[in-house]
């Protein structure tokens, strides 16, 4: 489909083929420039009755019909493994939820997810979807070779990748050259989109599957300042400080109330948590998972973030890449969780919905 932007039910504009499952499990497509006039007055006219029907508020509790009844997250990129896994600084989840595969992140190097994998048993042939948190190489460098191994096992693996606005945005490292492109990801995008991988951009929480979202940009309510500083960004043609303005999350939607996935929390983790409240789901956090990017936060940053997620209701934490494994028991202390509820996101740990945390043996 040529299209590529479409507007949620609630009004918010992105980039994509479809917007799954609006108000009451109505999926919005976007129109193309065939659509007639009368066409898009009629679909216009439909969206804004289904608004006045909802209510104009942006209470999620209020617009959720899908819900998760089966969701297993695996680690298979962090920095801490025991047994036949390797660690490194990087992260990658596998996402099963209700027989469907999302790969979150693709780790660093290029094979650490797919010997992880083996040596963990885990099938990743399933994956349809990959959502990437934001363009830093530990975060992606295992996409070419996830590609080629899973194409040859089912050509249908990894067709659509997830991004938020401003992933493809130019990047500076220090020191590199002033022509010197620092954003990796703008040539991969090309190596893969000749594979036949679709990209897909996102500037709202957007539901990509049944009860599966993406948050999209995250708005920095609170001063977080949980990403690099050295890192520049071109922002209409001026070179910036690069906050990362893609780092997004993934949220699945339960009963029992959102579980989400953090790559680094580059965007603040209590600003993305506070968002996903806002916008997908109004309920307390069932699961925290993933990269905080807390390692080298003081006294005062952990003691803050302890108190907000404390109030925002995080009843599970499994986190683990670069939140530190101090700043984890800061948070486990202040959360007033314990050792199965709060534990160290190592490679090979699971969380299982409706059971809780598996931890491997090194992060007990």
């Amino acid at each position: 489909m040529a299209c590529r932007t479409y507007t949620d039910l609630r009004g918010h504009r992105g980039t994509g083929a479809w917007l799954a499952q609006g108000y009451h499990g109505c999926r919005v497509k976007c129109m193309t420039s065939k659509t007639s006039f009368a066409t898009g007055l009629f679909k216009i006219s439909g969206l804004i009755l289904l608004m006045f029907l909802a209510g104009t508020g942006y209470a999620a509790s209020d617009t959720k019909t899908e819900y998760a009844s089966s969701v297993t997250v695996t680690i298979l990129s962090s920095n801490l493994a025991d047994g036949a896994a390797i660690g490194e600084w990087g992260f990658s989840a596998l996402v099963e939820v209700d027989g469907r595969c999302v790969l979150f992140d693709a780790g660093f190097h290029p094979q650490t997810v797919l010997r992880n994998a083996q040596a963990l048993k885990v099938d990743l042939s399933c994956v349809t979807d990959v959502v990437l948190s934001h363009f830093h190489g530990d975060h992606n460098g295992g996409l070419q070779s996830l590609l080629a191994d899973l194409r040859a096992k089912n050509p249908d693996t990894m067709g659509r990748i997830h991004v938020a606005e401003g992933f493809f945005l130019s990047r500076r490292w220090p020191g590199a050259a002033e022509n010197e492109e620092g954003n990796q990801m703008i040539a991969i995008r090309k190596e893969l989109e000749a594979a036949n991988v679709e990209f897909i951009e996102y500037s709202a929480p957007t539901e990509i599957l049944p009860a599966v979202w993406v948050t999209g940009p995250v708005t920095r309510t609170h001063p977080e300042k949980t990403y690099p500083r050295a890192v520049k960004i071109n922002i209409n043609g001026e070179w910036l400080v690069d906050y990362v303005p893609e780092s997004q999350g993934l949220t699945i939607v339960t009963t029992d109330g959102p579980i989400v996935l953090l790559g680094c929390g580059h965007s603040g983790s209590v600003n993305l948590l506070e968002q996903v409240q806002g916008t997908i789901q109004d309920h307390s956090i069932h699961a925290l998972m993933g990269g905080m990017h807390l390692f080298a936060a003081d006294d005062q940053t952990l003691g803050w973030t302890s108190d907000r997620l404390r109030d925002i209701g995080v009843q599970n934490l499994m986190a683990g890449h670069c939140t530190g494994i101090e700043p984890l028991m800061r948070l486990r202390t202040g959360l007033g969780l314990n050792r199965r509820t709060a534990v160290v996101g190592a490679v090979g740990s699971r969380f299982v919905y409706g059971e809780g945390i598996y931890p491997t043996r090194i992060a007990q």
